[in-house]
């Protein structure tokens, strides 16, 4: 059974992380395999491991992380990208030019050094 799964998120959240920790100690259990999560690959390591597993428990968590990591992998929709300050839009400023003065001086322990 070689599925493709969706494009999946590695941001963490409480939820995922506690369902991961979860996973974790059924799948040492079952298989005698540790997973860290440290690893990049940890979510997938843990996906591939609920797909083979006898317990239930761990095939409806693996379920449960999946949903979660792609609901999280999900583009939020493109919000309008205009400044408000309090409720009313700002227009960005233009840019400033930069005003240098034209006698740079540095003062080191009273002294006028270059």
């Amino acid at each position: 059974m070689n599925t493709t799964r969706p494009v999946l998120n590695n941001e963490l959240s409480r939820e995922r992380v506690r369902l991961m920790l979860m996973m974790r100690r059924l799948v040492r259990e079952e298989f005698g395999v540790t997973v860290l999560l440290s690893d990049d690959n940890s979510l997938e390591e843990l996906l591939a491991f609920a797909d083979r597993a006898r317990s239930t428990l761990l095939r409806q968590m693996g379920r449960e992380l999946e949903a979660l990591a792609t609901a999280a992998a999900e583009p939020a929709p493109a919000e309008t990208a205009s400044l408000l300050y309090r409720g009313a839009p700002v227009h960005a400023p233009a840019p400033a030019t930069e005003v240098r003065p034209a006698d740079v001086r540095r003062i080191y322990r009273g002294q006028v050094v270059g």
